[in-house]
């Protein structure tokens, strides 16, 4: 269920040492600056508030603005390209990022055509600017010709001016989750060696002005998201640390046996097992709930997957394999909460053969989220294999308290 984006990098050994403070900077523009954009304030001189762009496993939705979300549509053409959709929160009504009357949609004039590459495009809203991030693959089969260069391009939040303003070397790759302080972009940088190595950095990228930072070297360690001025960083021992872009202070937090398997930051809360039980830490306070409703069973009896979290509540997935005794719980999803016992979890969708739990996307005001609660069927299609298809997901905003509480929206609500 869970996706491992990084798995294989993990093994991969580094060879650069710790964090420390940046050691260098380096310009690679590759569009000119227009008269619209304004100069924006140096957010490396004072304290900043970061913000995870991604979940803390890579997975990507999109980027969300404060009137709508942008995302990659689901279809794929034969040549791998696809399109930038707008989702409108107001009406929840689903449109190409495209204002030119009578538009296919299907060619590099339109704003909203993406062309295929090979590690994904992420669509992010950072300041009053739609970024999208071609992360790159150093791993793609696929001959160099037909994929597109590691690259930030730039436009407005409405598709307009769209510009590329920053390229990366063709044995580059970004890893996610990216992290923002609202000007910069916050990233994992690997760069493949010519011994077939990779080396690891910790970088800055302003994606307006197009110029980067190394803030220090990365060893068997990655971004898994941020709280408040720090990143957030998980190394092969399981330990998690913050680090200070602005400083280059480095505090170590906890260490997770079976990290990868047994924890998950969402947003500020670290969700993690300790001594027989789930306990949820507040990385912003440092306080610790422990969730003692539910004793973790062995991995003999049961598998338990980590789903979704916040400041109190843990959404975990119960999976009993043939070989084991069975658990004391059926299989399905569940909700914990302080002492209470653990209480199935409702809010499913059909995905294939899966029953799928609704999905946080984002949060969308103090009190509300866009959660992902369906899936449509794709027509039939003759795209190759570029990528893996899927159905276009559907949309609806719920208030925080009716997620947590399993309570299905109304119809009315879903787009």
């Amino acid at each position: 269920m869970r996706r491992r984006i990084i798995a294989v990098i993990a093994l991969i050994p580094a060879l650069l040492f710790g964090c420390a403070g940046p050691t260098t900077n380096t310009t690679a523009q590759t569009g000119n600056t227009s008269s619209q954009e304004v100069a924006q304030e140096d957010s490396t001189q004072n304290s900043v508030t970061l913000t995870a762009l991604q979940r803390s496993d890579g997975w990507n939705y999109g980027g969300s603005g404060s009137d709508g979300f942008y995302y990659v549509s689901s279809s794929v053409r034969d040549d791998g390209s696809a399109n930038l959709m707008y989702l409108d929160y107001a009406t929840m009504e689903k449109i190409y990022l495209c204002n030119q009357p009578n538009c296919n949609h299907d060619t590099e004039a339109c704003t909203s055509y993406l062309p295929y590459s090979a590690g994904g495009i992420l669509p992010c809203v950072i300041g009053q600017n739609l970024v999208l991030v071609f992360p790159g693959n150093v791993h793609a089969s696929a001959d160099t010709s037909s994929t597109v260069m590691p690259h930030l391009e730039v436009m407005g939040l409405d598709g307009s001016n769209r510009k590329t303003t920053f390229t990366f070397e063709s044995n580059q790759q970004i890893n996610r989750p990216l992290v923002t302080d609202g000007t910069n972009i916050y990233c994992e940088l690997d760069t493949a060696t010519e011994d077939g190595q990779l080396k690891a950095e910790l970088v800055r990228v302003n994606p307006v002005t197009g110029t980067k930072d190394t803030l220090c070297a990365l060893n068997q360690e990655w971004i898994k998201g941020s709280a408040g001025s720090t990143i957030i960083l998980l190394n092969a021992n399981g330990c998690y640390s913050s680090y200070d872009p602005v400083s280059g202070d480095r505090k170590d937090i906890v260490t997770v046996d079976n990290a990868s398997v047994d924890s998950l930051l969402q947003g500020t809360t670290l969700a993690y097992k300790d001594n027989g039980f789930f306990c949820l830490m507040d990385l912003l306070s440092g306080e610790k709930t422990s969730l003692s409703g539910f004793a973790v069973p062995s991995p003999e009896e049961a598998f338990v997957n980590l789903v979704d979290a916040d400041s109190t509540h843990l959404l975990i997935k119960i999976e009993t394999a043939s070989h084991q005794s069975g658990s004391s719980m059926e299989d399905g999803y569940y909700m914990i909460t302080g002492s209470s016992t653990p209480q199935q979890w409702t809010l499913l969708y059909s995905s294939g053969d899966q029953d799928t739990p609704f999905e946080r996307v984002t949060t969308i005001s103090s009190n509300e989220y866009l959660v992902i609660s369906g899936e449509e069927t794709l027509p039939d299609t003759t795209a190759n294999s570029h990528y893996v298809a899927t159905g276009e997901k559907q949309y609806v905003i719920m208030s925080q308290e009716d997620y947590w509480n399993s309570i299905a929206p109304t119809a009315s609500s879903t787009q």
